[in-house]
């Protein structure tokens, strides 16, 4: 679902006047491929400042003879501050070039935000969830797509251990926990990045990372944010590191006390399965050895406890810096 408007222009409206107040108000020009009749310009707008974009604004113009109109699109998971620089954009090029637009409200009708603005932190924990939504997404697309031949890809041991380390099957499976355990790790870096930014212990925490040279030099030049650079010092693989490095915010804040919550009344935490998942995956990728049991019904429950986990931190973090979690990913 997406949220559209079209402004159409009188005829006396020059085309590199409008091209300039569109950039005036932070729109960059992209590149379009799609070879779009009668499209003369393609733009977008993000603000990265305090995590207020969540999607953007798109924005089009378009000239069929005389008659120039000027699209704007945001979709359903757009922020706040999207909305309201969607809204901002329509009412400029009205009030200065005339003409009337149309949106998903009406004839020369705006979009009213239906919540206040969230704050910046929540905002940034917010992302940092969606980007694990969409990243994960991308593990269950590949684990519907692939397919396998042959007797060998079976989906339980053939009871020989040599064979079954040539089911191509395991070996994919394998294969996908590393990058299931990277994007966990980042999410955890993204969202303790977030936290640091607004956070009261951020000079005792900058005093125990320990930064390179070249981390420092980053931060100099300004190619990365202060917080990222510190997070980027820390390890977020195992429940362990990742419940000891978000108490360096807060001493009160648990981590590992949402993951030790009982789960399905099975005996394993969450904490405990996600800190054996890391211990199969090093030993994967360091020195080849194979999760001999990690058959699709194994693998599935794997991604099912990390979303879990996720979820549950999410929500202990939401619940200690008083915001709601944000589920509209």
């Amino acid at each position: 679902m997406s949220y559209t408007s079209q402004s159409k222009l009188p005829s006396t409206v020059k085309l590199p006047q409008l091209q300039e107040v569109v950039e005036l108000l932070g729109y960059r020009k992209i590149r379009d491929d799609l070879e779009i009749p009668n499209q003369v310009g393609s733009y977008f707008w993000l603000d990265e400042n305090d995590y207020r974009s969540w999607y953007g604004v798109e924005l089009q113009i378009y000239r069929k003879k005389e008659e120039i109109t000027v699209d704007t699109r945001s979709t359903v998971s757009r922020s706040y501050w999207d909305l309201k620089h969607q809204n901002k954009t329509i009412k400029t090029i009205r009030d200065l070039f005339g003409g009337h637009f149309i949106t998903d409200a009406g004839r020369n009708r705006y979009w009213r935000p239906e919540e206040p603005p969230p704050s910046s932190l929540s905002s940034g924990c917010y992302l940092a969830r969606w980007h694990f939504h969409n990243a994960l997404g991308a593990a269950r697309v590949y684990l519907m797509a692939r397919k396998f031949e042959g007797d060998i890809a079976r989906e339980k041991t053939s009871g020989f251990a040599f064979i079954d380390r040539m089911n191509p099957r395991l070996l994919s499976n394998n294969l996908l926990v590393p990058y299931v355990i990277a994007v966990w790790e980042e999410y955890f870096r993204a969202t303790f990045t977030a936290a640091l930014k607004y956070s009261k212990q951020r000079a005792a925490v900058l005093k125990k990372a320990r930064l390179s040279h070249n981390q420092l030099e980053q931060i100099a030049v300004k190619e990365q944010p202060v917080e990222r650079t510190v997070a980027e010092c820390f390890s977020f693989q195992r429940p362990s590191s990742i419940a000891e490095n978000f108490r360096l915010l807060d001493s009160k804040l648990d981590i590992a006390g949402a993951m030790r919550k009982p789960h399905k009344r099975r005996k394993l935490s969450l904490y405990d399965s996600i800190e054996a998942l890391v211990d199969g995956r090093n030993a994967f990728v360091h020195v080849g050895e194979m999760n001999m049991q990690l058959y699709d019904k194994q693998l599935g429950t794997s991604l099912d406890d990390i979303v879990e986990a996720i979820d549950r931190s999410y929500a202990a973090v939401g619940s200690h810096y008083g915001f709601s979690p944000i589920h509209s990913y």
